[in-house]
């Protein structure tokens, strides 16, 4: 998917934003800078994985080059799980008695000429077997529709679409993608890494997945030794990305049995799934009291208690009462920090650019070349 959200386990707190990246560039831009500070690339088909006595992997048998060993192996073959599903036979813990969804049907839609300016935020929308993602770029618009092929055809899926989005979607090539939502036993296995997709993955309802991608780098940074790494580092890492991707996945199942969208088939079959035993306790206590930093998931996973009141509230699962101490606390502190936040708010979108004519601003300062030949005309 194209937005990644930008945190970090280093930083006293998270950014209270994401990015919008045009996927295709980004990888574009971290190829060129990876390969000009040192980074040998090898383009070639891997048909093979030779294995060591001892189970680990000896080298890559590639299609053009020959064997390529090295003395770490990153897995970065998304669902196929080439080299730690395949090769090292790693078992794969599936989601899917949790989280339903396992399609998703893509397309990329032009904007209109006359577009005035483009949304700062990514959407998501319900529909009767799923939901649909949009995430605003500058060129262009990235949608789709996640559902579950229990309820739906792929052919369904995308008539679906393409009739939600309306007359923009008619000339866009539809990208159908198979997701496997879950996660590997273990994401290190003797002298491979699995990172990304290959490594776990939740439906993208909380764009995560750029998020397990940074995190996994981070940790592989902080507890590789070399080939000397001790077992109980590696089973450390093991456990720090298992418990942050099932914690994610809890805060998943959260957005479909707080909903209280039941009027189809596949919206009925989310609120009569197994909900994991801590998470069941947590709604309970949620329906009494609003989340707070103690009643959360306690493992890293990207969300702070304030996500899961937000998400609790604009789903309508409102707790049956509030604390005791508020019926003896004066609301006018309070009540004088919301008129100042609209205040505020008011002020600055009467004097702040749009975000079309913010990026076309940057755009025009970084790059005026690129601007006038958009524009047709010539640089001078």
């Amino acid at each position: 998917m194209q937005r990644g959200a930008v945190q970090t386990t280093g930083a006293s707190s998270q950014y209270p934003y994401g990015y919008h990246f045009e996927a295709n560039l980004l990888a574009s831009f971290l190829k060129k800078y990876a390969t000009e500070i040192g980074v040998r690339c090898i383009e070639d088909d891997v048909d093979d994985v030779l294995l060591s006595i001892d189970g680990s992997i000896d080298c890559l048998r590639t299609r053009r080059n020959g064997a390529v060993k090295g003395s770490l192996y990153v897995d970065c073959t998304g669902f196929r799980g080439l080299l730690i599903n395949q090769a090292l036979q790693e078992p794969f813990v599936s989601f899917q008695d949790v989280l339903l969804n396992d399609r998703a049907v893509a397309l990329q839609v032009p904007y209109p000429a006359d577009r005035s300016d483009i949304e700062p935020f990514t959407s998501a929308t319900t529909l009767p077997s799923g939901w649909v993602w949009n995430i605003p770029l500058y060129t262009r618009v990235g949608t789709g529709y996640v559902y579950c092929s229990q309820f739906i055809s792929s052919e369904q899926a995308e008539s679906a679409l393409r009739a939600h989005i309306g007359p923009r979607a008619r000339d866009c090539v539809a990208n159908h993608i198979k997701m496997r939502i879950g996660r590997c036993r273990n994401s290190w296995v003797k002298n491979c890494v699995a990172i990304g997709l290959s490594s776990g993955f939740v439906e993208p309802l909380e764009s995560t997945g750029i998020f397990f991608i940074q995190l996994g780098i981070e940790e592989l940074l902080r507890h590789y030794a070399g080939v000397a790494t001790e077992p109980e580092v590696v089973a450390d890492y093991n456990r720090v990305m298992a418990d942050c991707i099932d914690a994610v996945r809890d805060f998943l199942v959260l957005h479909y049995r707080a909903s209280d969208r039941a009027d189809t088939p596949f919206w009925r079959a989310t609120k009569e799934i197994p909900v994991p035993p801590s998470m069941d306790q947590r709604l309970q206590l949620w329906k009494k009291r609003l989340p707070n930093e103690r009643s959360i998931n306690p493992c890293y996973h990207g969300f702070e208690f304030y996500s899961y009141s937000v998400m609790l509230l604009g789903l309508n699962y409102w707790p049956l009462c509030s604390l005791p101490t508020l019926r003896h606390a004066d609301a006018s502190a309070a009540l004088a920090v919301f008129q100042e936040v609209e205040h505020r708010t008011r002020e600055l979108v009467s004097r702040l650019p749009g975000h079309l004519e913010y990026l076309q601003h940057l755009r025009r300062t970084r790059n005026p070349s690129a601007m006038a030949e958009q524009s047709g005309e010539t640089a001078a």
